[in-house]
C-alpha cells in the first residue's frame, strides 16, 4: 500500500477538523469547530508550537498527527509531545499506526528532541500495546490538569 505522512497545510484544516471531531466523539470530549479552525491556523502557521501532519493512504486522507514542542529541565531540553494520533476507522488495521509511530520516532531523533511523551485513554488497550511495542513506557507520575 502507498502511505505518506505529509506536513499539514492551511487547506487541510476542514479535513483535520472533521477527523478531530470524530476522534473527540469517541470519548465524548467537547468540540468547537470555530475554535479548532482558529487553533489549526495558529498552529500550522507557527513552527514554534510544533507540527501537524496528515496521514495519506492510496491518495486519501487517513488520519493525522499533532506533535507539540515544549521545554523541560527535568528531561534535559526540548520535548516532543505526541498530542494526537488519529487513524480513521476505515483505515485502521492497515499498519498506519505503526507507520505513524515510526515517523514520530524518526522525527524526534532528526530534530534532537530528548524524549517523546504522550497521554492515552486508560480504556484504549489496543493503542497502549502499539505504543509499548515502540518503546513507550508508563511514567511513575500521573497527569493533572488545572483549567482556566
Amino acid at each position: 500500500m502507498n502511505h505518506e505522512i505529509l506536513k499539514a497545510e492551511i487547506s487541510d484544516i476542514p479535513d483535520l477538523c472533521e477527523m478531530m471531531e470524530d476522534f473527540y466523539t469517541i470519548d465524548l470530549y467537547p468540540f468547537d469547530e470555530q475554535v479548532t479552525q482558529e487553533n489549526f491556523v495558529k498552529f500550522i502557521n507557527n513552527d514554534n508550537y510544533g507540527q501537524c501532519f496528515k496521514i495519506a493512504s492510496e491518495g486519501k486522507t487517513a488520519g493525522y498527527i499533532i506533535l507539540a514542542k515544549y521545554f523541560s529541565f527535568e528531561f534535559g531540553g526540548e520535548i516532543l509531545f505526541l498530542d494526537e494520533l488519529f487513524i480513521k476507522p476505515e483505515f485502521q488495521g492497515k499498519s498506519l499506526g505503526k507507520k505513524a509511530l515510526e515517523f514520530v520516532k524518526n522525527y524526534s531523533v532528526e530534530n534532537q528532541f530528548k524524549v517523546v511523551l504522550l497521554e492515552i485513554e486508560n480504556h484504549n488497550d489496543k493503542a497502549k500495546k502499539l505504543y509499548e511495542h515502540y518503546g513507550f513506557q508508563n511514567h511513575k507520575r500521573s497527569l493533572m490538569i488545572l483549567k482556566n
